[in-house]
């Protein structure tokens, strides 16, 4: 089973690159697959490995252009409600879910506090601290 033939520009497969501390031969490789879109064995052949080894790298680059992304994108955009907006509040929250009280409920006492908030952090958040 091969992988899909996944292609991205130059531009993009260039950032990724510089943070690579890889061999010439492991990005040239890299670059015939995933920019140019040469065959799996003719760029292997090209750089004296085999096509498993070349597909190696291929999945690799790939990882770390996908890590790449999610940082690009965490680094232009900032999360709307971190739980640290929850941490003033924290001995309350503790206390109301103690109590019983549903993550639903709580959001209601947060946002009756000036905190808009989700159910979904505030049941992270009580993981977080809870452990």
């Amino acid at each position: 089973m091969s992988l899909p033939a996944q292609r991205m520009d130059a531009a993009l497969f260039d950032s990724v690159a510089v943070k690579c501390k890889w061999s010439e031969r492991s990005l040239g490789v890299a670059k015939l697959l995933i920019v140019e879109g040469v065959p799996l064995s003719e760029a292997a052949a090209a750089h004296q490995m085999s096509p498993q080894q070349a597909n190696v790298i291929r999945g690799r680059f790939l990882a770390k252009a996908d890590k790449h992304r999610v940082e690009e994108f965490m680094a232009r955009e900032k999360p709307k409600l971190s739980s640290t907006a929850l941490e003033p509040f924290s001995a309350e929250i503790k206390t109301l879910r103690e109590k019983g009280y549903t993550i639903e409920q709580i959001v209601v006492f947060l946002k009756e506090n000036g905190i808009s908030t989700s159910p979904t952090t505030v049941r992270n958040y009580l993981r977080n601290i809870t452990t």
